[in-house]
């Protein structure tokens, strides 16, 4: 299967003209523009129900949509980073899916990519109107963990080999993103993930359906309001 085309937020450089607000208002519309092919081509991967290494080339074509789990400046360091000795970019069987730094302090944080299919909690109620999570999502919860325990191990190593100098891990952030988000006619399973999650203090989920929805809530912000200034 190639690679989804690259939809990154990419915003051409024009000329100052003697109209600021013509160039304002051409750079939102670049950015309107590039944000919903952005959103088009990512609701039209999740309804298809791609793997997750598809999803692999998605964000790595796509970082902005991926930067949407973070509540701080983040930056792409390393896709598939090495985690476990060695060099970040080498290989190993501690690989992260991708390696993030904070761009105002250098601290790092780690994401793990599954697949929008994947289940986040069990079929059957551990209680009545409680499910627990499944297999697969405390599976994913316990491997970022892991990678966050080697690369502190090893993070000295790591910078050393790979001449990155700038990367500390102060307190590592780790993201799981994975699964959909339970329906609204399912109240019980939207608030035994709630529950779960809210409690799992190490690790922050993310669904794919709420990435989704920033991208969508950050277009609804940039987009023009109907009381806009008419041009003269």
């Amino acid at each position: 299967m190639p690679p989804p085309a690259t939809t990154d937020l990419k915003i051409t450089t024009y000329r100052w003209s003697t109209r600021p607000e013509k160039f304002q208002k051409l750079h939102r519309e670049i950015e309107l523009v590039s944000l919903d092919h952005l959103i088009a081509s990512y609701e039209e991967s999740l309804e298809k129900g791609e793997n997750e290494q598809y999803w692999q080339i998605f964000f790595d074509d796509n970082a902005f949509a991926l930067q949407q789990v973070f509540g701080a400046p983040m930056v792409s360091v390393q896709s598939q980073a090495t985690v476990g000795g060695g060099s970040l970019a080498g290989g190993g069987d501690k690989i992260a899916d991708y390696l993030f730094k904070n761009s105002l302090t250098n601290n790092v944080a780690l994401v793990e990519i599954k697949k929008p299919t994947t289940r986040l909690l069990d079929t059957r109620e551990h209680r009545t109107g409680v499910y627990g999570p499944s297999k697969e999502l405390n599976g994913a919860v316990t491997q970022v963990l892991d990678q966050a325990y080697q690369l502190t191990s090893n993070l000295a190593t790591l910078k050393h080999n790979s001449r990155r100098w700038d990367l500390e891990s102060y307190a590592i952030s780790c993201f799981v993103v994975a699964g959909r988000t339970p329906p609204p006619d399912e109240p019980s399973k939207q608030k035994s993930f709630e529950l779960y999650r809210a409690n799992s203090r190490s690790v922050t989920i993310v669904t794919y359906d709420e990435i989704l929805e920033r991208l969508r809530l950050l277009r609804n912000f940039l987009a023009p309001t109907d009381s806009g200034t008419a041009e003269g």
